[in-house]
């Protein structure tokens, strides 16, 4: 019976450490396997991280890139707004300075205009050129420069004035009322408080 004792004290023994054996192998594949799922959840983590950084750059980039699309297609909008309301007030400057062309003190402010350019045009051989409506208006200006002048009618003067030319004295001056409007759309649209910027 001792032999069957130390049989079994022997196979409880190796069963024993069999079961030693087989809970430190547990152990170290549960601890190996902690170790990889910690190292999987930290790289999965760090890919998420970077995955939304890379997303967040994108989503910024993007709409850094639609409001500077915006802000380019506002001042698109705000030049053709500007340049409608600069069309409209010269318009109706023009339309004033028509009116102006009916009174009876226009042909007064062409001769004082030509008046003011008689030094500048002291030798004949000067041609004012005119409004087809203003034709009337020559013998004034004639008179008013003080020298033998010509006179020619000019469709692309349309809302009135005049503008003076002698070639021989190599001089121009115009002052019709379109080319002096003209000349005040830079001004306007710099002054006006419209600009675009």
């Amino acid at each position: 019976m001792i032999a069957e004792t130390q049989k079994l004290e022997k196979f409880h023994s190796a069963i024993e450490d069999y079961a030693q054996k087989q809970r430190k192998t547990m152990e170290e594949v549960a601890r190996l396997k902690r170790e990889r799922l910690a190292e999987a959840e930290s790289q999965v983590l760090s890919e998420s991280f970077r995955m939304i950084q890379k997303e967040m750059h994108e989503m910024r980039h993007r709409i850094a890139r639609e409001m500077a699309l915006r802000e380019v297609n506002a001042r698109r909008e705000l030049l053709v707004k500007r340049g409608e309301l600069t069309k409209k007030v010269f318009a109706r400057a023009a339309e004033k300075l028509l009116a102006f062309t009916k009174t009876e003190e226009y042909p007064r402010f062409l001769e004082a205009q030509a008046k003011k350019l008689a030094p500048l045009f002291p030798a004949p051989g000067t041609v004012i050129h005119l409004r087809q409506e203003d034709q009337a208006y020559f013998p004034f200006l004639e008179a008013a420069l003080g020298t033998a002048c010509s006179c020619a009618a000019d469709a692309s003067i349309q809302t009135g004035g005049f503008y003076a030319e002698n070639q021989a004295l190599g001089i121009f001056v115009d002052v019709s009322f379109d080319s002096l409007l003209q000349e005040q759309i830079p001004w306007f649209e710099e002054n006006s408080g419209i600009a675009v910027i």
